[in-house]
């Protein structure tokens, strides 16, 4: 199980990438509403605070890579795809929070709202996830290994 999250070689079908999908996004979950009451009771709340904060990005990060690299061997595609399906995006967003497009035409500033790339961006995510969740992968081997 562990190998879903951490190991970039092999495929995922379609419902082990859902699942394991869900079952990310409750461990994220489940670490944001606990860390409070952890940091809380601890000796040294910012320091506890900070390492689980730090530990949730990094599982973010390395889990959500390797699950879609799995899922794109599957359907015969090299992990690199990930760049435009998911990191793209996430540049927008950071475009889109930092700088203002809508302000007057020189004037950039702080912006905690949503705007056109932000909106964009938002959709593509959900698309190219539908992708992954939708999309049938190969029925034999291919480059990337045999099919699980």
């Amino acid at each position: 199980m562990l190998e879903a999250y951490f190991m970039l070689s092999g495929r995922m079908r379609r419902k082990g990438f859902l699942g394991y999908s869900l079952l990310f996004w409750v461990v994220l979950l489940g670490l944001v509403l606990f860390t409070p009451p952890l940091a809380g009771a601890a000796l040294y709340p910012s320091l506890v605070a900070v390492g689980l904060v730090l530990l949730g990005i990094a599982f973010w990060f390395w889990a959500g890579i390797a699950l879609v690299v799995k899922r794109l061997h599957d359907l015969g595609r090299p992990g690199a795809h990930y760049v435009w399906m998911f990191l793209t995006p996430g540049i927008l967003v950071g475009i889109d929070s930092f700088f203002d497009l809508d302000a007057g035409i020189g004037r950039m500033h702080l912006s905690l709202g949503y705007g056109p790339l932000a909106i964009f961006a938002a959709v593509w995510l959900l698309l190219a996830w539908l992708y992954l969740v939708v999309a049938p992968g190969s029925d034999g081997p291919n480059r990337f290994g045999y099919p699980p």
